[in-house]
């Protein structure tokens, strides 16, 4: 998985780095024994405290997974810990409270560890720019104090255990660009405090909890990247304010509850990459101005209440390789279009078979045409299939 932190932690970091190999710049005795407490708390058991944490030598900074960056630029060669990234450590510890004890802290990574217990209330008090706490097995609330760090870019929380709502405190974060809570058990709506994050780029809440409405006031993250609401436990239907959000390139809502509705207005979203609104509810046909998604590479509309004929136009879409039309009611012939992607699934509509039935199921084995057709599962007589051997029962034998 690739970092969660963007270009622009690494540009703040970069100078840090070269900065923590001063001559003779050494780390005050405070923050060293600070980090003997944190090291105790989290379970990090060999860090070499015989050699300075800011000379960038031995296990202080052994790999891009194992490193404290300092900055050594401060009067008389003071350096101070301004990063921890402890990746993949097996740490088994909690998060301690002692990283309020480095005070010039503005980093702290420790993505995909085994660290339990509750987030400290006390980083509300630290600078900090980017937390990644993601892959651990953290219990509790998020602490409404995290709302303090006005300075925060990045707050990455997937995969734990959190629960709880929301605090209204995070309406705060008025710098915050990614704000990542998959994979947790929070409840309750989302707060409208949420709808000062102006800056948010990337918005991850799949797999959790929330009850409510999807809010209207999603239209306020004007410079959204990436929105992904699979299974969160929101309700429908999609506010027609998301067609205000001309800059996402990723688009996922999965698994709504509530009203049917028909298919929101995305045409002008021309940055579009993925598409995925499957099981929220949507009736009437496809629009034909989705053809106006050219940057479009997987498109999702999969178990909704579709009918009517899928748009030809689909197969001008240049960059289509996966597309999911499954569990509608679509109708009307088999569209070329489906010679076109990597991958495409057409199981459980209405549709006809046309004269080229045959061609394509022997020519594409990346084609799912399972209960597709009007008149039941059947496909009728299609004479090449019988000589083609079953490539799974041979696996199995």
């Amino acid at each position: 998985m690739m970092s969660v932190f963007s270009g622009f932690s690494l540009l703040f970091l970069l100078p840090l780095c070269f900065a923590s190999l001063a001559v003779g710049a050494t780390l005050p005795e405070d923050e060293v024994q600070a980090l003997r407490d944190i090291a105790h708390t989290i379970g990090k058991k060999n860090w070499n405290y015989s050699v300075d944490p800011c000379d960038g030598k031995s296990n202080w900074n052994s790999s891009q997974k194992n490193v404290v960056t300092c900055n050594c630029s401060f009067v008389n060669h003071t350096c101070h810990v301004v990063s921890i990234i402890l990746k993949e450590q097996n740490l088994s510890g909690i998060i301690s409270a002692d990283l309020v004890r480095l005070p010039y802290l503005q980093q702290i990574d420790f993505t995909r560890n085994y660290l339990n217990g509750t987030i400290p209330k006390q980083l509300g008090t630290l600078n900090l720019v980017n937390i990644s706490f993601l892959g651990n097995r953290l219990t509790g609330p998020i602490p409404k104090e995290l709302g303090n760090i006005t300075t925060l870019k990045a707050l990455v929380l997937e995969f734990n255990q959190l629960s709880g709502s929301l605090p209204l405190e995070l309406g705060n974060l008025t710098q915050i660009e990614k704000l990542h809570l998959t994979s947790n058990n929070f409840t309750g709506e989302l707060p409208a405090t949420l709808a000062r994050l102006t800056t948010l780029k990337e918005l991850r809440i799949g797999d959790n909890q929330f009850s409510g409405a999807i809010p209207n006031f999603i239209q306020s993250w004007i410079n959204l990247e990436i929105l992904v609401m699979q299974g969160s436990g929101l309700s429908g239907p999609i506010p027609s304010g998301i067609s205000i959000l001309r800059n996402l390139t990723d688009l996922r809502v999965t698994d709504l509850n509530g009203s049917d509705s028909r298919f929101p207005q995305l045409n002008n979203m021309t940055n579009l990459l993925t598409l995925i609104l499957r099981s929220v509810n949507i009736i009437g046909s496809l629009p034909e101005n989705l053809g106006k998604l050219t940057n479009l590479e997987v498109l999702d509309v999969s178990y909704n209440k579709l009918t009517g004929p899928i748009p030809s136009i689909f197969g001008d879409l240049p960059h289509l390789n996966m597309l999911f039309l499954e569990g509608n009611h679509l109708t009307g012939s088999l569209p070329r279009l489906i010679d076109r992607p990597h991958y495409v699934d057409l199981s459980y509509n209405n549709l006809s078979i046309g004269n080229n039935i045959e061609e394509l199921q022997c020519q594409r084995e990346t084609v799912n045409l399972f209960a597709s057709f009007s008149n039941g599962n059947s496909l009728g007589n299609v004479s090449c299939l019988s000589n083609i051997p079953c490539k799974s029962c041979q696996r199995l034998r």
